[in-house]
């Protein structure tokens, strides 16, 4: 960062709103605002979030920044035109694809569609070339590359009209000459085209993924660099002079100029922001099992955390697109602020998918007619139409009575048991996804605490908790901008893969141990040329196994030290272990192969401070701002209760459900049966007094 750099800027792109938080470095205080997302103009709510926090931008050292960019191009189609060349014989993957059943709108209902259609081919056929090339496994050349060869296909899909170029031959995973040639002669004889070539990309096994993976970066190449370039223009003419950086699926942070020929590591830098600041508050708390639950607009995206370590997986999935990078395993399902809700054709009342958005925006916001979540909470009394996100925005009751007259009707009931319905249903869809990553995966949930942020997940937190067995909540610091402070303190890092089809007896552990180095010295290296810091690189090592002939993998991290015939050992031993902690059994008679190695190399950030709150004898009566009739449920109705200014909350102050508790960026609703306590940092621990008997 520059030398007068007093802030650390972290802002987070959603469906609805976009949220900004100003980091202190000196004094640890944070500034935080919440603006209107510009749909379609995406770098204008940059822009505007910065103005609206006032803060100097010449004063500002670093910007880290969430986009969406990557991911709304592919949804919309919005993306380069994209050639393809492989080897002779296989471009038809595009194709074939791979025969799962999940084009449904549920994955069980997939299954028993016997007219389903598979996605359309990534690449059409008349953009794809084949080379009469060949590299066998593992490495062996059968067939030399023919550069003339390379020249003419490049020409004719240039020609065609592809401005981006796909690079994705057989096995260039263990031997990846002949794509770097490609490559080298379309750079140097092809001016303004952007390659993407695989071994740089995915270098994993499996075809048709790697393909896909490949040619999507491709074909977000030139919308990345576009993007960058406006948003550094934009930023540069306000008076920024810091650096810029942002997201990655995996939970780090990067330079641009790394994402450049990399933008598809960003395609869900967004939402893994919530998972990286929960990560972090659960260090700082000293608790190992966290839910993270971040409710927005559009979503709810929730994510287990075991032992301070954020999961990640190896592939990712966009509008039906197997993309093979390390993301963060958050499941996200549409259920947030604006989510719709409408009565289907069997008479069921449902809610979400689909989102009226920042435009219109959910009826009680002026300009929307149909029904949300938001419209249903305000009815209930939960939100305060004076009070929105501090009084900046005044919520209209009577337009959200008047959305939900219509709803009511179908259901042939009144609008507040309509209003209750709606929350019940959001929150059983929530639950529904918490047991899938909970449960199903063989976790308890009594055994965690669910961490609530976004604008929606304070209000709907014990709610969910009840509904999913979950002891406790803790709603963090301005909740509704904790995705941001997951921006701030993300480390800048990176994730090195490499393909290793191995058997693990035939494994050579001094090659093994020469690649795992090769990669952290790779990870090292572009560390520090995206950062003027030079602190220690920390790397951590993995692999994604299985038993052979087994279909899919699971990833086992390696500590072993230094790798040997005795390492080897303990590593089937993670593996065999970790497969039976995943699947209940585990078969150590099963010989065991390597299929992915990974590195993780990241630089460490200043730990984040916070500002405690006063010391309080435990009666909160000085914060109470006065009453609200709030909907509490079907038998005890509408009731008087005491609403907070979280603001004026002391340490140690005690509140007993049902309360609700106001702030700049959020609401927290406590149920009847739930016990509110500030911790001394100032965070909000709610329990059920239940599960406390």
């Amino acid at each position: 960062m520059a030398s007068n750099s007093r802030y650390i800027v972290g802002i987070d792109i959603g469906g609805t709103f976009t949220d900004v938080i100003a980091l202190d470095v000196e004094t640890g205080h944070a500034l935080s605002a919440k603006t209107p997302t510009t749909p379609g103009r995406f770098v204008a709510g940059v822009t505007n979030s910065i103005k609206t926090l006032g803060v100097p931008l010449h004063e500002v050292g670093q910007i880290i920044h969430g986009s969406t960019t990557c991911t709304n191009a592919l949804i919309e189609r919005k993306h380069a035109k994209t050639g393809f060349i492989g080897t002779k014989g296989f471009s038809d993957e595009f194709d074939i694809q791979r025969m799962i059943r999940r084009w449904g709108k549920t994955s069980w209902s997939a299954i028993y569609d016997l007219h389903q259609k598979k996605p359309s081919p990534f690449v059409r056929r008349h953009l794809r070339r084949e080379l009469d090339e060949r590299v066998a496994y593992p490495g062996v050349v059968v067939k030399e590359l023919d550069l003339d060869e390379v020249r003419c296909k490049a020409k004719e899909l240039i020609e065609a009209g592809a401005s981006s170029l796909a690079v994705c031959l057989l096995w260039s995973t263990v031997n990846s000459s002949h794509e770097r040639r490609v490559k080298a002669l379309i750079d140097s004889e092809f001016k303004n085209v952007y390659v993407s070539i695989s071994c740089e990309v995915a270098p994993v096994v499996r075809e048709y993924e790697r393909m896909v993976t490949t040619a999507v970066n491709a074909s977000l190449m030139p919308v990345m660099t576009d993007y960058l370039a406006t948003v550094k223009e934009e930023l540069n003419s306000m008076g920024f002079r810091g650096s810029l950086l942002l997201m990655q699926s995996h939970g780090g942070v990067a330079d641009p100029e790394v994402l450049k020929e990399r933008p598809i590591l960003t395609l869900r830098g967004g939402p893994v922001a919530g998972v990286v600041a929960t990560n972090n508050l659960g260090k700082t708390l000293g608790t190992k099992r966290l839910i993270s639950c971040d409710i927005g607009g559009t979503s709810c995206d929730t994510a287990i955390i075991l032992d301070h370590a954020i999961p990640l997986t190896d592939e990712t999935e966009v509008d039906y697109y197997p993309v093979k990078i390390p993301t963060a395993d958050i499941r996200c399902i549409g259920a947030g602020g604006g989510s719709i809700a409408y009565v289907d054709v069997g008479g069921a009342l449902r809610v979400g998918p689909e989102s009226a958005g920042a435009s219109p925006g959910p009826a009680c916001y002026g300009s929307g007619t149909q029904p949300t979540l938001t419209d249903a909470n305000l009815v209930l009394g939960r939100l305060s139409a004076d009070e929105f996100c501090g009084g900046q925005i005044k919520l209209d009751t009577d337009a959200a009575r008047s959305s939900l007259e219509a709803l009511s009707r179908r259901l042939g009931c009144n609008v507040t048991t309509a209003a209750e319905g709606i929350v019940r249903v959001a929150v059983a869809n929530m639950a529904e996804s918490i047991r899938l990553q909970t449960i199903d995966r063989g976790h308890d949930p009594r055994e965690f605490s669910l961490v609530g942020f976004g604008g929606g997940g304070p209000l709907h937190a014990s709610l969910l908790a009840e509904a999913s067995s979950i002891p406790e909540v803790i709603i963090p610091l301005q909740p509704g901008v904790f995705s941001t402070v997951g921006m701030v303190v993300a480390e800048l890092g990176y994730r090195s893969q490499t393909g290793c089809l191995q058997p693990l007896a035939s494994v050579d552990p001094i090659k093994l141990e020469s690649c795992f180095r090769e990669m952290e010295a790779a990870g090292a290296a572009m560390l520090r040329t995206s950062s003027t810091k030079r602190g220690d690189v920390r790397f951590s090592r993995s692999a994604a196994m299985r038993y052979t002939l087994q279909e899919w993998e699971i990833q086992v991290g390696i500590d072993v030290g230094r790798i040997d015939h005795h390492g080897l050992e303990k590593i089937k031993a993670a593996f065999h272990a970790a497969h039976r902690a995943r699947y209940a059994f585990a078969r150590e008679d099963k010989p065991v192969e390597f299929v992915t190695l990974y590195v993780d190399s990241s630089l460490p950030t200043p730990p984040l401070r916070h500002e405690p709150p006063v010391q309080g004898d435990g009666d909160p009566a000085g914060s109470q701002k006065g009453t609200r009739a709030v909907y509490i449920d079907e038998r005890m109705g509408f009731v008087d209760v005491s609403i907070y200014d979280r603001v004026r909350l002391e340490a140690d102050d005690v509140i007993n459900g049902p309360c609700i508790i106001e702030e700049l960026t959020s609401t927290t609703f406590v149920q009847k049966g739930w016990q509110v306590t500030v911790d001394p940092m100032g965070n909000l621990i709610v329990r059920s007094l239940e599960s406390e008997r």
